[in-house]
């Protein structure tokens, strides 16, 4: 179990600012009803590490988590926002690393084989990315990914980015603990996506306030958590146990 603390208030604020303020803007599609259905069983300090299994509207989707302070279980619902990756590095650092990290698991270029070591440090540095307090118990290799992802992600053309979905929790809407997490996601397994953002068809228009919104909710979420001073549910690594 992992307590909610200042660290979950910030971890939280930083990603509401990151959506809110992105020059790339969401092109959010109608909400999609999300289910953790299980993990790989790689896991690191307790905790289990990508890939993530779920369903977005019953369809599979494998998942990496950049929430490291909310906690969910497994058979949890909630629901989210189908989003493209915001343009801010920490976000594309993110992506990169859940590309780098399925390449870990699958055994393909860079990787010859498994390699359970790069898959369990690039989701430990996307975890970072967004909480500090996910250093505290990094595991080696994990500044090594970080800094490759830091050297690698500008180098990325706008359409690799667009090879992936962040799947933007809607507040309230979990049916278990009190904070969902984010996720991203690929985009060729998201149902209903949404027109690419570059080249809009007909009928297709963005809606730049999403973000903004769903900004705004988690941050009055924040606060409510912080007011309260309650610990979440049990963490997935927990249930597990």
């Amino acid at each position: 179990m992992k307590p909610f603390r200042a660290c979950t208030i910030l971890s939280i604020a930083a990603l509401c600012a990151l959506l809110s303020f992105s020059p790339r803007k969401a092109y959010a599609d109608a909400l999609l009803y999300m289910q953790i259905t299980g993990v790989q069983g790689t896991a690191y300090g307790g905790e289990d590490v990508y890939p993530y299994y779920g369903t977005a509207n019953g369809k599979p989707v494998t998942l990496m988590c950049i929430s490291f302070t909310a906690d969910m279980s497994l058979g949890e619902t909630w629901e989210a926002e189908e989003e493209y990756i915001p343009s801010s590095s920490s976000f594309e650092e993110a992506a990169w690393l859940f590309n780098d990290a399925n390449a870990a698991v699958n055994g393909t270029f860079p990787y010859s084989s498994y390699n359970s070591s790069a898959q369990i440090a690039d989701q430990w540095a996307a975890w970072e990315l967004f909480s500090g307090s996910a250093y505290g118990t990094a595991p080696p290799l994990a500044a090594t990914q970080m800094a490759a992802a830091v050297a690698s992600y500008a180098s990325e053309p706008d359409s690799f980015y667009q090879g992936f979905i962040l799947y933007a929790p809607v507040p309230g809407s979990q049916n278990e603990n009190d904070t969902a997490q984010f996720f991203l996601g690929n985009r060729d397994e998201t149902p209903s996506i949404t027109p690419d953002p570059y080249s809009p068809g007909p009928g297709s228009a963005p809606e730049p306030g999403s973000l903004i919104l769903l900004g705004t909710g988690l941050a009055g979420l924040a606060a409510s958590l912080y007011r309260r001073r309650r610990s979440a549910g049990k963490s997935l690594a927990k249930s597990l146990s």
